[in-house]
């Protein structure tokens, strides 16, 4: 039998993470409130801060990966504009897809476009790289590169354990190289992690509270997702362990973080056709201004 006194002063605290599940659990079997557009949403069209360009492979991905762009808007007045790359694999599911993305979107403040219309891109994975049709979506991808002409583009790493997270890196890498054809200026990359973690991140950035909430209030719009698998229950327990593998991983191992949430991203730097990888490793907390970071690049 079991000695109970062995364990008993931690049995709360385990329980604590059960009981966090179960309200998260309630709190998403109760109906999201649908966002309407807000003179604060508006306003992001007017924003005077950098430019980001965040490349969502899937609808949920820009919140999912979304912390940095946030905070870039929250803290640096940033334009964000969230670029759908597809709206999933599951035709039926694509219009639902769409609407639950624009709810999202409103819900924290980032613009929404799709890479294509009606319905965003198809067949974005590495083994579509080698057929005819990809040299289309290089043009596609470098005309709104063009277009936007993002300070900051936001993209999945090369290694992200998914067809659709890797095709989307391999895409916006040959529409850049096309785009540094025609703009020589800088442009900040920061690629992403959720399906593998990135092998050498060099940032780590620091989630408040009220923001990691928000952030999970946009992922519950993406209801037919969840459903199958809830996975924004997990959000925060994953960023927890960012935490803990970006103090290791950055070179912070021996601070002591004053944030318990964070997201992990590979920051370089992309200029004619070349990217510099960012040498020193950064660790952006809850209270330092994101303009230090930005300072790295310019």
């Amino acid at each position: 039998m079991t000695n109970n006194k062995k364990y008993s002063r931690w049995l709360p605290f385990v329980e604590m993470f059960t009981k966090a599940n179960a309200l998260g659990q309630q709190i998403s079997n109760s109906r999201p409130e649908q966002q309407a557009e807000s003179p604060a949403s508006s306003l992001n069209q007017q924003n005077h801060g950098p430019k980001v360009l965040l490349c969502s492979p899937h609808p949920d991905d820009e919140i999912l990966t979304g912390a940095l762009p946030l905070r870039l808007l929250q803290e640096n007045n940033a334009t964000v504009i969230n670029l759908a790359i597809t709206l999933g694999s599951k035709k039926s599911r694509k219009l639902e897809r769409l609407h639950e993305l624009k709810q999202a979107c409103l819900t924290v403040g980032f613009q929404c476009r799709l890479a294509a219309t009606p319905l965003a891109l198809d067949q974005i994975n590495p083994q579509a790289r080698t057929r005819p049709a990809w040299a289309e979506k290089i043009k596609i991808m470098a005309d709104i590169l063009n277009n936007i002409q993002p300070d900051i583009i936001v993209l999945p790493h090369a290694n992200d354990n998914h067809p659709t997270h890797q095709g989307t890196h391999l895409l916006v890498l040959d529409a850049l190289a096309t785009y540094s054809k025609i703009k020589s200026s800088k442009t900040i990359l920061i690629e992403t992690e959720f399906w593998q973690p990135i092998q050498n991140p060099n940032l780590l950035v620091g989630v408040k509270n009220e923001d990691l909430a928000l952030l999970l209030t946009a992922l519950s719009q993406h209801q037919g997702e969840i459903s199958r698998n809830p996975y924004h229950l997990s959000q925060p327990a994953r960023m927890i362990d960012n935490v803990r593998r970006g103090r290791e991983v950055t070179g912070h191992r021996d601070s002591q973080a004053d944030f318990l949430f964070g997201e992990l991203y590979l920051a370089s730097l992309w200029q004619a056709g070349e990217k510099t990888i960012l040498r020193n490793p950064i660790t952006i907390d809850t209270q330092m201004k994101l303009d230090d970071f930005i300072c790295h690049f310019t």
